[in-house]
């Protein structure tokens, strides 16, 4: 239950409302060094501004949804996928799309608006919208309520203009057939992996072999690009040890933000649910409220809450006697949790609706609030206050080193206090004492001349690398008998891989005229593995991301049991089982799948929509931080 209940609160719509809270009230982040200036216009389209404000907050709505997903790992992802420009042009295409929509004097009423919001769950009450509870629950998170409405409004307009784009659209029970098909209908199989590797050792080879193969493949033989440099390190640790922070800032920091040291309340509860659909009838309601009301009896008359919510709740979690550990304000619906933060340790609820039915709640520990004191938290505040400071002066002065010459290095590394380290040879492969692995480096200094000067940014742990290169050894090579380990070793693989694929068509060969494929394999040291996949199943465990198997697989019928997939250097020979097609809700799946079919119909249309819109629109791109090549 308590997984139901935090799920609904953080299902599509709940982060929508989260969103407006960013949205309306988180009014800077981390980007003064990635704005410069900070131009209040980053980009105007049809004579419409796009505020850095306005950017701002859509950036900063994005990246809490990646760090929900990704945890530490949500500013790397957000890199790769180059988040930043990615939310621009979004914005951008907001615009177009809301000019477009005024244009063809599309609107989002009032009736439309209030229908909204009448429906959803949160702001309701015994199953029906409640103003107190809608008022109530923007308060509570801080939400203005004509900016929430102004938001969902422009929604609703965006919303219209997409359907407007699928009018008309007919997906046919064919496409909902086949579709269907490629996602339930599921294919079992067996294969024999050829490992070249079983292969090796049953090859031979020969002086002219190996010479011969080593003369046509040098590239293989090459010895990797070699580097010298200087070096120093420079960490946020360096820099924590020479600022300074002043009592005053720690009183104000601690005055900004006195929220981040209070402890919720918490409370460790337990319930015994009866399920309730939001549209049953009367005649249900009160049923379950007089199956309740004897359970409440017994439980006042000393009977274990815990065995009665083994026996009576409908929740997942009567078999823990509806224990639902500890949570916070906030972790609950609010029917919920009213009730269960009102109840002292030990107490029992009245009966309590929620979107999900009738509720008995008790509580069994209570924690209470608890606020850490200035002194109790100063050391902290005085740790971040130092690291934010620190950071600021290691980003000055790495982006200050990035652009200066190799002459200025021991200068630099002398006003820093730093002792310069010189390296042994190393290449790609190696570790460098004082950096660790040469690899993300080698990768900066291929596009490096000798005497120049850079720096190698990594975290503030490790430590940024500043570094000038000394010396520079150019891929040579290697003669024969230096390389004839590895040559012998190459040489062999290749004849194995060619061996594998031979065995395996002669192994299909022998499969159609009847032989046993187990017998087969167990005759060649080979395993038999067994796999089920659909069509749309792209990575195959065992396999991985193979076209050619699963295409070889989908093929076969019992009308041809065996083939042979042939992917660069990997040889399987798949025998057919079984095709088995889930008919369980077949109805309510093939539903989704035309829905599904419906809205990837529509997104196209829309994005053929948006080059449309793009094509014919004014898009002046102020900050040069958005600027792409093409723009």
């Amino acid at each position: 239950m308590i997984q139901e209940l935090r799920e609904y609160s953080n299902n599509l719509f709940f982060k929508l409302l989260m969103g407006v809270i960013a949205i309306t009230f988180v009014l800077s982040f981390g980007v003064g060094g990635f704005f410069g200036d900070r131009k209040e216009v980053v980009a105007k389209v049809n004579d419409q501004e796009i505020l850095l404000k306005e950017y701002r907050e859509a950036y900063e709505n994005r990246m809490r949804t990646f760090q929900e997903q990704f945890g530490e790992n949500a500013e790397k992802f957000a890199e790769q996928l180059n988040l930043r420009q990615q939310v621009f042009n979004q914005l951008i295409d907001r615009h177009l799309l809301l000019t477009d929509a005024a244009e063809l004097n599309l609107l989002a009423t009032d009736l439309e608006l209030q229908d909204f919001i009448r429906r959803q769950a949160y702001f309701q009450k015994n199953g029906q919208f409640d103003y107190d509870t809608y008022e109530t629950v923007l308060s509570q998170n801080r939400i203005v309520r004509h900016e929430y409405e102004g938001s969902l409004r422009t929604d609703l307009l965006l919303s219209k203009k997409q359907q407007l784009l699928g009018t008309g659209l007919v997906i046919s029970s064919t496409e909902v057939e086949q579709a269907y098909r490629m996602d339930f209908e599921n294919i079992e199989v067996e294969y024999v992996f050829f490992d070249p590797q079983i292969f090796i050792d049953k090859t031979t080879v020969n002086q002219v072999d190996l010479r011969r193969y080593h003369q046509e493949h040098p590239d293989e033989f090459q010895t990797l690009n070699q580097f010298k440099i200087e070096f120093y390190t420079l960490s946020a640790d360096y820099y924590k040890d020479i600022v300074n922070v002043r009592e005053r800032e720690v009183r104000r920091y601690y005055k900004k933000n006195t929220e981040s040291y209070v402890t919720p309340p918490q409370i460790k509860a337990r319930h015994i649910l009866l399920k309730l659909p939001p549209d049953s009838p009367e005649e249900t309601l009160t049923e379950k409220q007089q199956q309740l009301e004897k359970l409440l009896t017994q439980i006042r008359s000393g009977k274990s809450f815990e065995e009665l919510a083994r026996e009576h709740s409908e929740d997942g979690t009567a078999a823990d006697g509806g224990d639902l550990g500890w949570f916070k304000p906030g972790e609950m619906v609010p029917a919920f949790e009213t009730a269960a933060f009102a109840l002292a340790a030990g107490e029992v609820s009245d009966i309590v609706q929620s979107p999900f039915g009738l509720h008995l709640i008790k509580v069994d520990e209570l924690k209470e609030e608890i606020t850490k004191s200035l002194d109790e938290a100063r050391d902290e505040i005085t740790g971040i206050l130092a690291e934010s400071r620190a950071q600021k002066r290691i980003d000055e002065d790495l982006d200050r080193l990035s652009g200066l010459a190799g002459e200025s290095f021991t200068e630099e590394a002398l006003k820093l206090s730093k002792d310069v380290q010189i390296s042994k040879w190393f290449d790609k492969s190696q570790v460098i004492p004082g950096i660790g692995s040469a690899s993300g480096l080698v990768t900066e200094l291929l596009s490096r001349k000798p005497g120049e000067m850079g720096v190698w940014r990594r975290n503030p742990i490790l430590g940024h690398v500043v570094y000038r290169l000394s010396q520079v050894k150019e891929p040579v090579t290697r003669d024969y008998e230096e390389a004839k380990e590895d040559v012998e070793t190459a040489v062999r693989l290749e004849k194995a891989r060619s061996l594998a694929l031979e065995t395996a068509k002669n192994s299909l060969t022998q499969v159609e005229r009847g032989e046993n494929i187990e017998r087969l394999a167990d005759k060649l040291g080979l395993k038999i593995e067994t796999l089920a996949f659909t069509a749309n199943t792209r990575f195959l465990p065992g396999v991985g991301d193979n076209t050619e198997f699963r295409k070889v697989g989908l093929h076969l019928n019992q009308n041809q049991l065996f083939g042979l997939s042939l992917n660069e250097n990997r040889a399987d020979l798949i025998h057919f089982k079984k095709r088995t097609l889930a008919v369980e809700n077949a109805d309510e799946q093939k539903d989704k799948v035309r829905a599904q079919l419906r809205q990837n119909l529509q997104q196209a249309l829309l994005s053929k929509e948006l080059k449309r819109l793009r094509d014919s629109a004014s898009i002046e791109v102020i900050n040069p931080v958005f600027r792409t090549p093409d723009a």
